[in-house]
């Protein structure tokens, strides 16, 4: 943590051992966290006994309130974070960033990793699922599914060969690629597929968990387990997210303008029907 002045309204005197008084600015000392220390550019004006009596008097006069660290600026909005497609999933979306402190802001380097999680619970069928999940080619017919919004839809027409529950499975998805679920006779339950603008490999996985007579599909997104360099952007490029996380989201300077953020995450929300989950992170 940086060192930061001391702020007050009068210096801190004190009596040395020979009986001088002795008047200190407060600019000779310094909060460091939460201890007050003497300014190097001070220390050589002291002896050790004069030390120890300065900051002795100066802790006292600050557990009292009188000498105080400067007032912290609140966060800034750094950087606006929206999702790339519209729906309720989209509010599942974690964006997460790191920056370097100790670089010139408009050049430090700012990585930035994305995941989501989507989980349909209590479904007892494909039909359910479907229903859920959503379609990849749907209908537009009142009562049938629509079309999904989340990292992975059903197949249309997949299924109907089975009425039971799907059993307990997991697995990492690839390019417009199913996944048959089946139930315990080894019918297809459904086709779980990953959404048609996936061309990742290896970052898009699921997981159907089974309680009592329902199942329960999750699809997990992680930009850091796909393949390929994954470069940090700068305040000037932030329209240059690597192709893994700019599969979810996309980055741009917030009204008050960009910052280099504090490393942070951020939650998207207000994700909806027709609507992208957005968030900030703070300077």
């Amino acid at each position: 943590m940086a060192a930061v002045d001391v702020i007050g309204s009068t210096p801190v005197s004190f009596t040395n051992a020979e009986g001088a008084q002795k008047v200190v600015p407060l600019s000779a000392l310094q909060f460091n966290g939460s201890d007050l220390q003497v300014r190097s550019a001070w220390s050589a004006g002291f002896d050790p006994s004069e030390t120890i009596t300065l900051l002795a008097m100066a802790r006292a006069r600050a557990a009292a309130g009188e000498l105080n660290p400067p007032p912290t600026p609140p966060p800034m909005p750094a950087l606006a974070f929206t999702a790339t497609r519209t729906g309720p999933e989209t509010n599942n979306i974690e964006v997460t960033v790191a920056a370097e402190d100790d670089t010139a802001p408009l050049e430090a380097e700012i990585t930035v990793t994305v995941t989501e999680t989507d989980s349909y619970p209590g479904l007892a069928s494909g039909e359910a699922a479907a229903l859920a999940i959503g379609v990849d080619s749907p209908t537009g017919v009142a009562g049938d599914p629509v079309a999904g919004s989340g990292l992975v839809v059903v197949k249309k027409g997949s299924t109907g060969a089975s009425a039971k529950a799907a059993v307990a499975s997991t697995g990492v998805l690839k390019k417009a690629t199913g996944v048959d679920l089946k139930d315990g006779d080894g019918k297809v339950v459904c086709t779980l597929l990953p959404r048609a603008d996936y061309k990742g490999t290896g970052g898009l996985s699921y997981a159907v968990t089974v309680s009592g007579a329902t199942f329960t599909v999750s699809a997990t997104y992680d930009s850091t387990l796909e393949t390929g360099t994954q470069a940090p952007i700068t305040l000037q490029t932030l329209g240059n997210l690597p192709a893994p996380v700019g599969y979810l989201v996309t980055c741009a300077a917030p009204p008050s303008g960009a910052a280099l953020p504090a490393d942070a995450s951020v939650r998207l929300s207000g994700g909806a029907p027709g609507l992208a989950a957005n968030g900030l992170l703070y300077t």
